[in-house]
């Protein structure tokens, strides 16, 4: 469905939009990581990061607002910059006082009581902070409430919206279901920005895609065998990168498998292994940088089915749409991965982030809780919001996790 609305945003000048990026930026000072800590590829990621981010504020550029684990590889064959209006903002609060924003939010009516990883874009948004969209594009895997968000980005910037619904049972009814909206999004997208879907860039594409995530998944098979440090965080900042596609994303993974079987081969240290179920704060929060003092911690986003899939390459779009569907939050389907993931990566304990706000997690931790009782695994579930510290104190957290720590 392609929604008109009026728009809310009065200037929506690209310039200027990225320099009230940068004077809300220099307004604070950014958290840096100890550079002797951190990997080749976390570099090398940051320096795409910074590319991408410009490019999307040029003013020739077309700019594709979309969300988690959208399929942006359509988005490139358009030559589109895709722009995940969640993890920008994610990224903006590793670098600002995000307070400032979720002030804005709840100036503009919204609750304190939504997820913190919704109402950081919102605010972001209403700071004009973010590069005009040509087209907001949504799905509703993993959280509906990433469509509503794009529905509300749409009217903000009077801007054509198209959202995916994407079934939650997998069959080849489902998968064709959801092929037959991908297919109209793709008429829809050329009718409304007047450009061509362009097959053989498409080609070039999903062969990046492919690529990249070999060498991805290699990354995964070097991690069940060793502890490498730092490196399963710099596969979830991939997977929210969710840059499958481009050229860059085949290097960065290159660059990442390497580095990762060269400290395989060096590193004798061995610690107790976590699987980490849930949103993850940033790498350098509080919370990361006390449990890695004693725990290898595995994050489970960067196992999941559909995380790992590769693409067909005879037919793309159909591999697209079952793809889709495999990051829905299935119960059945997380359980399942989640005991695979126990099993052959040596998970010891889980820790279960309850997010506040999140409802996907609230549905999802008993599944959790089940798995790790009938693996006879410690687990701890504990209370944060990584954003908003209105919501969170490192204290009250820290009791538990030493508590957890003694027991495992």
């Amino acid at each position: 469905m392609i929604v008109m609305a009026k728009s809310n945003i009065k200037n929506d000048i690209r310039l200027e939009q990225y320099k009230n990026m940068l004077n809300v930026i220099n307004r604070h000072n950014h958290i840096q990581e100890e550079v002797s800590n951190t990997l080749k590829a976390t570099r090398m990621r940051s320096i795409i990061n910074s590319y991408r981010l410009v490019e999307a504020y040029k003013a020739d550029s077309k700019v594709a607002y979309v969300g988690e684990q959208f399929p942006t590889e359509i988005v490139y064959a358009f030559n589109m910059q895709a722009w995940n209006i969640e993890s920008m903002a994610i990224l903006f609060a590793q670098s600002v006082n995000i307070e400032d924003f979720f002030q804005l939010s709840e100036e503009n009516f919204l609750s304190r009581d939504i997820c913190s990883f919704l109402r950081a874009p919102f605010a972001t948004m209403h700071a004009n902070c973010y590069p005009r969209p040509n087209i907001v594009l949504s799905n509703d895997q993993p959280c509906d409430c990433l469509a509503k968000l794009g529905y509300i980005a749409s009217q903000l910037y009077n801007s054509p919206y198209f959202s995916l619904n994407t079934p939650n049972e997998i069959n080849g009814e489902s998968i064709n279901y959801l092929v037959a909206q991908i297919n109209k999004m793709i008429l829809k997208i050329e009718k409304e920005l007047s450009c061509s879907f362009d097959e053989n860039n498409f080609k070039k594409i999903v062969e990046y895609s492919n690529e990249a995530k070999e060498y991805y998944c290699k990354t995964t098979e070097i991690l069940k065998k060793s502890y490498v440090p730092r490196v399963s965080r710099e596969l979830l900042e991939i997977f929210g990168l969710n840059a499958f596609g481009l050229k860059e994303t085949v290097s960065l993974c290159k660059v990442l498998y390497e580095e990762a079987l060269e400290i395989s081969q060096k590193q004798n240290t061995k610690k107790k292994r976590v699987l980490w179920m849930g949103q993850a704060p940033e790498g350098f929060h509080e919370i990361i940088k006390y449990l890695e003092r004693e725990l290898d911690i595995i994050f489970s986003a960067i196992l999941w089915d559909g995380t790992l899939m590769s693409l067909d390459i005879e037919n793309p779009i159909h591999s697209i749409a079952k793809r889709a569907i495999l990051f829905h939050w299935h119960s059945d389907r997380m359980k399942e991965n989640t005991a695979m993931v126990c099993d052959e990566f040596g998970i010891e304990a889980i820790i279960i982030a309850n997010v506040w706000g999140c409802r996907n997690m609230l549905g999802i931790r008993s599944v959790i809780k089940e798995v790790a009782e009938e693996k006879n695994l410690k687990y701890l579930t504990i209370n944060l919001d990584v954003m908003d510290r209105n919501n969170y104190a490192f204290n009250q957290v820290k009791n538990r996790l030493d508590a957890f720590l003694e027991i495992i």
